[in-house]
């Protein structure tokens, strides 16, 4: 048996958070007729079990990109949606290796071997940017924001006004892995994702409190503009043994901004243009 538990929390009538004691968390998201499950977590105990419990309604399962703490619960639904630009990199990201080296390693679970799931045949369907899903009476737009990775996908649920940043922008953006793109592409995402702030009023995430205000896009706009200039803190730091920088200063104690502000940005030297 698992020794992995499956907890919950309701956001709004149509939106719950699942959380597995992990780092990171999913959302299951129900319309009238049917269901999306976004993203899968690190691929440990028994998602689809537990979502099972959730919803009686059909779903389908939408990753909003391919690293190893969003993708590697693929393997429990056989098919999965994620943008074509990210689906070589499941392979490699949401290994059975990878998922072990992370969780124990990185997140410090201590868990069996037996508590990961194996690896086995995934399907890929494409999700468009642009592309709405109709769930019955509740709509989720996905809008394309390469940066982190190539294919990461911001899900905007309509009718609550909710957009789940997840990775894709907030305290902490990561540009300095080998899948990412620069600090000058990423500008260019974040732009495009400001046309989108009419549609949400709330800011999901996926890690630490899980939520932002809408000021964290703002925010890494202008984080964007001084690396790019030269004028940001440029305080070294080191993550998964890649050398980094943060844009700007955090306090030691609380791993916030020393300023205040919320938005931050780790990126490395060769992520820049």
């Amino acid at each position: 048996m698992s020794r992995i538990i499956f907890s919950s929390q309701k956001i709004t009538q149509h939106v719950t958070r699942i959380l597995d004691g992990s780092d990171v968390c999913e959302y299951l998201i129900e319309g009238n007729e049917k269901a999306l499950l976004i993203d899968t977590g690190y691929g440990i105990g028994d998602l689809k079990g537990f979502v099972d419990t959730l919803t009686k309604k059909p779903y389908e399962v939408y990753m909003t990109h391919a690293h190893v703490d969003h993708g590697g619960g693929a393997y429990a639904f056989g098919k999965v949606h994620l943008h074509y630009r990210d689906q070589e990199l499941f392979k490699t990201s949401c290994s059975l290796k990878m998922r072990i080296d992370m969780v124990k390693n990185h997140v410090g679970l201590k868990i069996h071997h037996a508590d990961f799931l194996p690896v086995k045949s995934v399907t890929f369907e494409d999700i468009e940017d642009g592309e709405v899903v109709d769930l019955g009476g509740y709509h989720v737009k996905f809008v394309h924001t390469p940066g982190h990775t190539q294919g990461i996908m911001v899900p905007i649920f309509i009718e609550d006004r909710i957009a789940m940043f997840g990775d894709a922008c907030g305290v902490g953006s990561l540009l300095l892995l080998k899948e990412s793109g620069t600090v000058e592409q990423y500008l260019d995402s974040l732009k495009k994702l400001q046309k989108h702030e009419e549609e949400y009023d709330r800011v999901l995430r996926q890690h630490g409190t899980m939520e932002s205000t809408k000021q964290v896009l703002e925010d890494n706009i202008e984080n964007c503009k001084e690396i790019l200039a030269g004028t940001d803190d440029h305080v070294r730091d080191e993550f998964l043994g890649y050398e980094c920088w943060w844009a700007k200063r955090i306090d030691p104690l609380t791993g916030k901004r020393a300023d205040g502000r919320e938005g931050n940005i780790r990126y490395a030297a060769d992520h820049i243009r």
